[in-house]
C-alpha cells in the first residue's frame, strides 16, 4: 500500500473539503443564478454535454434542479444540490469544489483509511488516539450509517477521475481518499461515532473518536506508518528478480518534473536514464507501475511510448473544442496570443475549432528501446494520459495489464486545457475541460469500455493483513510462470527491392 501517495492525494483534494467557516445562507433567487450560470457555462464551454448522457436528459434534471429552488438554503445544502448536474456529465475531468479558502486549518477528518475485503471495509492504517483500533478491525458504521451506505454514496456523488459508467475510478478514488471525501459531502466534524470488531472477535463495540487536522493526521501517519511509505520517486527503477531478469519501472505522473520547465527536458532525462538503467541491468520482464497514475502532460506520455512501440505513433487523432473555447485561450493582454492560436487551431464545419498538429508523430526510440516483455500493473486510478498511454499499448498488441481497469476511456477524454469558473454567489468553482481529445486507436482492438486487465486481481484478507503488495505478487507470479498476454512484435527489416 502507498501511503506517501495517500498523503500526497489528501493534499490534492483537500479543496474540496469543508472547515468551520461562518455559514453563508443562500435566497432561492440567488441560488437560482448560480445553477442558470453553471449550465450557461457548460453548455458554452463543455466538449462533452450530451456524450455519455443525452442531452435531453440534462435538460430535465437541470428543470428538475432548477424549479426545487423555492426556499433559503445554506451553502453545503446547496453544494449537494447542483453536484447531481455535473455527476449526470459522467466526466473524470470535470470536478465541482468547494469555494476558495473554503478549507482551514481547522477543518478535521476521519481518522483513518480504510479498505474494503468482499463485502466488509476494514481499518488500514488508523490515526486516532484509540490504538486498539489495530489493522484488520472491522469497520461497520459511522454515525449510524453502514461504511458500505456511505462508500455508494460518495462515490456516486463524485465522477471525479472515472468516466462514463465505468466504476473502478470513483471507486479507487472514494476509497483512497474517503476522509477527504467525507468532509467535502458531509462537512468537517469535531468527532465521530462508529461501531466496528476488533480482528478475531465477533463482539461489536463502540466508541467515540476525535477526529484530526490535516497537520495532525499526517504527523500520526509518519510516526506510525513511516515504514510503509512508499519512498520511490517518479521514474524510478527497481530491480525485483534476478533470476527471471524483471524489474519495476514506477510510472506515477507524467506532470513535469519542473515548473518552469515548458518543453519538459527534465522528464525526458529522467526517462532516458531509467531505460539506460534497464538496459545496463539486462532486464527481460519489464512492469510498469502505473497505479494512481492521474495522468499529466500528453507529450511526457508520449516519451515513455517512444521507448517499446514498434512503428511511428500518434496518441491523438482529434483535438476538438467549442467555439466559445477561443475566448479563454486568447487573451487582451498578450497580443500574440490570437497569432498563436490561429497557429495552433483551425475551424471546423460546427463553428467550433481543432488542432492543427493532433497527429503529430513520434519515432521510437533505437538504442535504449525496451524489447523485451511488458507487463502493466493498473487500478481505476490510473487515468488520463496514463490511459492513453495502456490504449495505445493495446492498441499495438503489446503488454500484458494486471490489477483493474483504468478510470478513463478506451477512445480518449475530455482534458487538455481547463477553464475554471466561479459561480456569482456560492462562489463554488467548477474545472470544465475546453477539449475533446481523441485516441489514435482501432476501435476494433478494444478489450472494453475503458482499458480492462488481463488479469483481474483484488484484495484478500491476508494481503490487508501483511499490507502486500498484492497486484505485484500476482505479477511476479505470471512473470515466473511465462504467462504473457500479448507477446513483443518483432520488426522484420526491410529488403531492398529487386
Amino acid at each position: 500500500m502507498n501511503v506517501k501517495r495517500l498523503l500526497l492525494c489528501s493534499m490534492v483534494l483537500i479543496g474540496l473539503c469543508h472547515s468551520l467557516v461562518p455559514a453563508q445562507t443562500l435566497t432561492p433567487e440567488q441560488a437560482r443564478v448560480d445553477l442558470s450560470y453553471l449550465k450557461r457555462k457548460l453548455d458554452m464551454l463543455h466538449p462533452g454535454m450530451g456524450f455519455y448522457t443525452p442531452q435531453p436528459r440534462m435538460e430535465q434534471l437541470y428543470d428538475s434542479l432548477y424549479n426545487r429552488l423555492t426556499a433559503p438554503m445554506d451553502y453545503l445544502t446547496f453544494f449537494r444540490h447542483v453536484s447531481p448536474f455535473v455527476t449526470a456529465l459522467k466526466d473524470g475531468h470535470t470536478n465541482l469544489n468547494h469555494r476558495k479558502n473554503y478549507i482551514g486549518k481547522t477543518t478535521r477528518f476521519i481518522p483513518f483509511y480504510i479498505r474494503p475485503v468482499g463485502s466488509q471495509y476494514y481499518i488500514s492504517h488508523n490515526v486516532s488516539a484509540d490504538t486498539s483500533l489495530r489493522r484488520g478491525t472491522t469497520l461497520l458504521t459511522i454515525n449510524g450509517r453502514s461504511v458500505a451506505e456511505l462508500h455508494h454514496e460518495l462515490m456516486n456523488n463524485d465522477h471525479s477521475g472515472s468516466d462514463g459508467d465505468n466504476l473502478t475510478g470513483r471507486r479507487q478514488w472514494s476509497l483512497v481518499q474517503f476522509a477527504d471525501y467525507y468532509a467535502a459531502w458531509y462537512g468537517s466534524a469535531d468527532s465521530i461515532a462508529i461501531t466496528y470488531q476488533l480482528p478475531g472477535d465477533t463482539l461489536i463495540r463502540q466508541t467515540r473518536l476525535r477526529c484530526p487536522t490535516l497537520n495532525g493526521f499526517r504527523s500520526v501517519m509518519q510516526r506510525r506508518y513511516r515504514n510503509e511509505i512508499d519512498r520511490r520517486s517518479n521514474l524510478s527503477v527497481q530491480v525485483v528478480d534476478t533470476l527471471t531478469h524483471t524489474a519495476v519501472l514506477r510510472v506515477s505522473s507524467f506532470m513535469g518534473i519542473k515548473k518552469t520547465d515548458p518543453f519538459q527536458r527534465a522528464y525526458n532525462r529522467r526517462l532516458k536514464e531509467a531505460f539506460q538503467q534497464i538496459r545496463k541491468e539486462n532486464v527481460q520482464n519489464l512492469i510498469v507501475d502505473m497505479q494512481g497514475n492521474g495522468g499529466g502532460i500528453v507529450l511526457n506520455s508520449a516519451r515513455l511510448l517512444r521507448y517499446w512501440m514498434p512503428e511511428p505513433f500518434t496518441i491523438m487523432e482529434h483535438e476538438e473544442m467549442k467555439k466559445a473555447a477561443r475566448a479563454e485561450l486568447v487573451t487582451r493582454w498578450n497580443p500574440l496570443s490570437a497569432l498563436n492560436f490561429s497557429l495552433q487551431y483551425k475551424s471546423t464545419r460546427d463553428g467550433g475549432f481543432a488542432s492543427r498538429s493532433s497527429r503529430r508523430r513520434y519515432r521510437p526510440r533505437k538504442q535504449t528501446a525496451f524489447k523485451g516483455n511488458l507487463y502493466f500493473m493498473m487500478n481505476g486510478a490510473s487515468f488520463s494520459a496514463a490511459t492513453s498511454v495502456l490504449a495505445k499499448t493495446l492498441d499495438a498488441g503489446l503488454g500484458t495489464f494486471v490489477g483493474e481497469a483504468s478510470g478513463s476511456a478506451y477512445w480518449g477524454d475530455f482534458a487538455g486545457h481547463f477553464k475554471t469558473i466561479t459561480l456569482p454567489h456560492s462562489r463554488i468553482q467548477l474545472r470544465i475541460p475546453l477539449k475533446k481529445l481523441t485516441h489514435a486507436v482501432v476501435a476494433e482492438r478494444a478489450n472494453g469500455f475503458t482499458v480492462e486487465p488481463d488479469f483481474t486481481v483484488t484484495r484478500s484478507h491476508e494481503d490487508l493483513m501483511t499490507n502486500r503488495d498484492y497486484v505485484l505478487d500476482y505479477t511476479m507470479r505470471l512473470i515466473r510462470q511465462g504467462v504473457v498476454a500479448r507477446q513483443p512484435i518483432k520488426i522484420r527489416p526491410l529488403q531492398a527491392s529487386r
